[in-house]
């Protein structure tokens, strides 16, 4: 695993997972289906808690400051700095 790579674990699955690559996209090359609607962070469809780990959220007002707060992120608009569990 390289700097640029992380760990991702979604329900238990241990996946691999670039730098600039989001945990939605990651997902879906492993073929994981979570949900989601736009993709591009305006719906908040895909948002989901992250149990551990750190990432990136560029997202369009789909998920609200309390909720960022409370330690959830849009999977379509976060990409990892860290291993990342959800």
């Amino acid at each position: 695993m390289t700097k640029d790579t992380f760990q991702l674990i979604i329900a238990g699955k241990l996946l691999s997972i670039s730098h600039d690559e989001t945990i939605l996209q990651c997902a879906y090359r492993h073929e994981i289906l979570l949900k989601y609607h736009c993709a591009s962070g305006h719906c908040g469809k895909c948002k989901i808690k992250l149990i551990s780990g750190n990432v990136i959220l560029r997202h369009s007002g789909g998920i609200s400051k309390e909720d960022i707060d409370l330690g959830y992120i849009l999977t379509c608009c976060s990409t990892p700095i860290s291993h990342v569990e959800i």
